[in-house]
């Protein structure tokens, strides 16, 4: 028999010794009547109780009573959207312009491509004749924005037969 074998046996005689001894000669602790323990998780849950409301009396800062006053109040803007824009520089959604058509997706390998109008297109590539740049390209939809970047467009492919 190994070492390491002889150290885990070691191990494991010293713990069903040990679960002999917990048992048997130190026996099962004694239990207290349900009702007093019970009473008594009572007073010490009623204490703690005290103690915080005792504490949110006095030890509530500005900023905490600010909180729980506005809780109930809705938001303007989303708080974790990380925009430097304000919500009335972005301008709504339009409709895709009917003269783009989206027919076809081809992927080799890594790279994608849209076929728009019968073209082959990657992503970033500018569209001719509109200030339209392809963005992400998906086998259902390809999505466009202007060359600001400010207005994104969903395309969804049109398959023909």
């Amino acid at each position: 028999m190994s070492k390491r074998e002889k150290i885990i046996l070691v191990f494991m005689a010293l713990t069903v010794v040990y679960g002999f001894y917990a048992l048997f000669i130190e026996g099962p602790p004694r239990s207290r009547s349900t009702a007093a323990s019970s009473e008594s998780k009572l007073d010490i849950f009623n204490k703690f109780i005290a103690s915080v409301a005792a504490m949110s009396k006095d030890g509530l800062s500005d900023i905490d009573s600010y909180i729980i006053e506005h809780i109930p109040a809705k938001w303007t803007t989303d708080p974790l959207l990380n925009s430097t824009e304000g919500p009335g520089d972005v301008p709504p959604l339009e409709k895709p312009p009917k003269d783009l058509i989206y027919s076809g997706f081809l992927q080799m390998g890594s790279k994608s491509l849209a076929i728009i109008n019968g073209m082959e297109y990657e992503a970033g590539e500018k569209l001719p004749q509109t200030d339209y740049v392809v963005g992400k390209i998906l086998p259902n939809r390809v999505v466009i924005q202007t060359l600001k970047g400010r207005r994104r467009l969903s395309i969804p492919i049109e398959e023909t037969q």
